[in-house]
């Protein structure tokens, strides 16, 4: 009788162990997936801030001093972020203007296009042509 409790002490001891180390890994488990998600959110509002900057030029109507401040905010960007924006400014004749924005200050020019990267969800182009 003796042998019989003391073997239903260790066999509850190892249950009340194994009951302990399930619920130390289940918290373990719960804490990292929490952080997981602040991560998540973390980068969806770096995103959001990000397409933010560049989704106030997508419009009908624009100056063309707007123009040149998405130009300047893309190249310098561009120099420091890993996420290249690329712009791209037309005439009314549909040639590209590269270089010179400053005769254009007053000129009226449209959002056409703005392209989206599929893996980041980062917006990486945009297109503007002058009405």
């Amino acid at each position: 009788m003796e042998n019989a409790t003391k073997a239903l002490i260790i066999a509850g001891g190892i249950f009340f162990a194994l009951l302990i180390l399930s619920l130390i890994i289940y918290v373990a488990t719960a804490i990292s997936g929490m952080a997981d998600e602040q991560d998540k959110n973390t980068l969806a509002k770096q995103i959001a801030t990000f397409n933010k900057g560049y989704e106030a030029y997508n419009k009908s109507r624009m100056y063309g001093t707007d123009i040149i401040t998405v130009v300047n905010k893309a190249n310098d960007n561009n120099q420091k972020d890993q996420y290249q924006v690329t712009i791209t400014v037309y005439d009314t004749n549909g040639n590209k203007i590269s270089k010179n924005f400053d005769g254009l200050k007053t000129q009226i020019f449209e959002c056409t296009d703005v392209q989206y990267n599929e893996e980041t969800g980062r917006i990486e182009s945009m297109t503007f042509k002058q009405i």
